[in-house]
């Protein structure tokens, strides 16, 4: 029985340390993770900037066409 009570005792000590570094790590990938978002926001409106810009100019484009027939 004492070897099981030995046992628990290291498997605990082992989960709780793991537990500590777990939540360390994710603390510091906090920052990382909203500058990535903001990043993203910005990446994103970029390219539907982009994309309203192609159909204007798709747009103006076949409009020049067909005022010059």
């Amino acid at each position: 029985m004492s070897k099981m009570k030995t046992l628990a005792k290291k498997t605990g000590l082992a989960l709780t340390l793991a537990g500590a570094s777990v939540a360390a790590n994710a603390a510091d990938y906090t920052s990382q993770i909203t500058a990535a978002g903001g990043e993203a926001n910005t990446n994103q409106a970029a390219v539907i900037t982009a994309v309203i810009a192609l159909a204007v100019i798709g747009f103006g484009v076949g409009a020049l066409l067909k005022w010059m027939k």
